[in-house]
């Protein structure tokens, strides 16, 4: 494994290290689990020398730190029947483009049903629009 990929792989072994720490914190138990898991993972490809293969799993490294950062929620048990949900700012993100991707594919899938009917229907666009009119 040439120099620059090793120190990516180093750099990202710590970083999810740290991630399962700071995701998991104030639960011992659960991060005593995902440091055996990230620890086992890269011991068993540790002898992965293809350039390709070492670039993909540096790859996977780095999307299974952004799941653990943006989708992993702790949940602290306050009593017998209540948890506390626990928030992070990093997990805070501005939905406002989401929401409008939705309504943008709802109002394409609303368009294409009318198409649908229409085509079913024998109707041409401008008698379409003249019932529509009525």
């Amino acid at each position: 494994m040439g120099t620059p990929l090793r120190s990516q792989v180093l750099t990202h072994y710590k970083k999810l290290l740290r991630t399962a720490q700071n995701v998991f914190q104030n639960d011992p138990i659960r991060i005593a689990s995902m440091t055996q898991g990230i620890r086992e993972n890269f011991a068993h490809y540790k002898n992965v020398t293809d350039e390709k293969t070492i670039k993909e799993l540096i790859r996977a490294a780095k999307e299974t730190d952004s799941f653990l950062r943006r989708e992993v929620l702790q949940t602290i048990q306050t009593d017998e029947n209540t948890y506390r949900l626990v928030v992070k700012p990093y997990m805070l993100f501005d939905n406002t483009r989401l929401i409008r991707e939705c309504e943008d594919d709802e109002k394409a899938h609303h368009e294409e049903e009318e198409e649908e009917k229409t085509r079913q229907q024998g109707l041409t666009p401008c008698e379409l629009a003249a019932q529509k009119l009525k």
